[in-house]
């Protein structure tokens, strides 16, 4: 084998100093590019809101002062670990996005300073200004034109006969009404994110357009804000209504299961003042005897209740049924009255632990707000469980 030949080779002193501090540089360079790369967090103060999107839950905060929308990966948590209810006035630490600062990645220490109710009694004489904006796209760069819903259509399914105006009227028992109903057309450019169903992208760009198209007087004057899909996003959205829980804000499609179902919209214009959905059988929506499940009809008797709509005939409990006491009651339908048209148990005869629903019992008949209640639920005393906390309802 042939010898090999070593040869020292001697780089000059200033040829290493060069190398090290070309190595130095990179090594910064790359600390900067990486940390650069790591999100901040950023403490944001705001309302937390709220929207079940039925395939989904959608949580929001929206800054004081500023109205931006963060979008949350979920509901946030208190430090003693509870969750901070809907409407609340939060302050919490949000980790964004790089590419979309406005959704925050993670969420950490959340603090309430203020704590709105779950459900608050509407009370009597309630004058809604609702503003409808039908919404249609353009075509540009990112996306198709998409056409919107007819004006005329819309404005009749509020204003008509047995519209939806009539229906809150009468379930109501005339205490809340639309004292105005405006609807009018809103052509957005076509944006990815529109498209894709940000339900708060169409919201701000529907209202920012209402603005620059009326002036901000005239936006100011409403207190409720409606927002009708384009067709043909049925199914990015996943749902045919949507609102803000507890909220001035809807969200429907352009059809006969959306913005022109009156079950659809009394639903999503009740869980603006804090109603869930109605449960049956341990299945949320399957109550069909009120539009808070499927039905529609008018809210059931623990609904009106928290609404502050109606009113019990009687209140049962351990010391206004005592054992072994028989009593005789006579209930009106609850369409025909406010007052006294329900019977509510509180069974606090029970251990502490097993008391967690209150009964009550209502006569439901078809008329007035329930002339389009089911048959199976027509002249028969409804037995409707709700919680002893203001959420879910469900009967049996």
């Amino acid at each position: 084998m042939a010898p090999v030949l070593l040869q020292q080779t001697v780089v000059p002193s200033f040829g290493r100093h060069l190398v090290a501090a070309l190595l130095l540089l990179l090594i910064g360079l790359m600390v900067l590019c990486s940390s650069e790369l790591v999100p901040k967090r950023v403490s944001l103060q705001g309302k937390l809101n709220y929207k079940d999107a039925h395939v989904r839950d959608i949580w929001t905060l929206v800054q004081l002062g500023t109205g931006v929308v963060y979008k949350l990966p979920g509901q946030p948590l208190d430090s003693p670990g509870y969750p901070v209810p809907p409407a609340s006035i939060v302050t919490l630490d949000c980790t964004p996005d790089p590419k979309m600062p406005t959704n925050c990645t993670k969420i950490s220490r959340a603090e309430v300073s203020r704590v709105v109710a779950p459900v608050a009694r509407v009370g009597t004489d309630m004058k809604l200004r609702l503003l409808v904006m039908v919404v249609s796209y353009m075509a540009s760069s990112s996306c198709g034109a998409r056409a919107g819903a007819n004006v005329d259509d819309v404005l009749n399914a509020y204003t008509g006969d047995l519209g939806h105006m009539n229906f809150l009227h009468n379930c109501s028992y005339g205490q809340v009404t639309y004292s105005n109903v405006t609807v009018i057309s809103t052509s957005l450019p076509c944006t990815r994110y529109l498209d894709q169903c940000d339900e708060e992208s169409i919201a701000l760009n529907a209202r920012t357009s209402a603005t620059n198209q009326y002036g901000p007087a005239f936006m100011s004057s409403y207190s409720r804000f409606t927002y009708v899909l384009p067709y043909g996003l049925l199914s990015a959205c996943g749902w045919v209504g949507l609102a803000e829980l507890s909220g001035t804000q809807t969200w429907y499609t352009p059809d006969g299961d959306g913005v022109f179902n009156k079950g659809t919209v009394l639903q999503e214009s009740l869980h603006n003042f804090g109603i869930y959905h109605a449960w049956c059988n341990g299945s949320e929506y399957q109550d069909n005897s009120t539009a808070m499940g499927l039905g529609n009809s008018c809210p059931s008797a623990p609904e009106l209740r928290r609404l502050g709509w109606a009113s019990p005939l009687a209140q049962l409990d351990n010391s206004t049924l005592p054992t072994r006491t028989f009593k005789v009651f006579t209930l009106p339908a609850t369409y025909i009255t406010s007052e006294g048209n329900m019977i509510r148990i509180q069974p606090d005869w029970l251990p502490k632990r097993n008391y967690i629903k209150n009964l009550y019992l209502a006569l439901r008949m078809q008329g007035g707000g329930d002339r389009d209640l089911l048959d199976e639920f027509d002249g028969k005393v409804i037995h409707t469980r709700s919680m002893r906390d203001p959420c879910k309802q469900s009967c049996w």
